[in-house]
């Protein structure tokens, strides 16, 4: 069994990465360019999830510890597409009414 606390250990730095790419990506990025840009993003926080998840050595609960880090990371990814969207929606609203 993984311990919950070396799960997190792991997941968090990762999270934080995503978190801070998809901060910078909103600051320097039109939000109509995004999506390439979260791809690319996402392949990141794998090759980190797998760097961190190797540095480690540590066979016991790998593939429980990865799940959570993606997870997590695809989450965040998944918010940050909605961004793009809101224009878009609140121009079909507005000229729905």
């Amino acid at each position: 069994m993984v311990s919950m606390s070396r799960t997190v250990a792991t997941a968090l730095p990762v999270w934080l990465a995503v978190i801070g790419a998809v901060v910078a990506l909103g600051l320097l990025v039109e939000p109509a360019n995004w999506p390439p840009l979260l791809a690319i993003i996402a392949g990141g926080a794998m090759l980190l999830t797998f760097v961190i998840q190797v540095s480690l050595q540590s066979k016991d609960g790998l593939v429980h510890r990865m799940l959570v880090t993606v997870t997590g990371a695809v989450v965040v990814l998944a918010l940050a597409s909605l961004v793009p969207l809101v224009p878009l929606l609140a121009d079909a609203l507005g000229s729905a009414a």
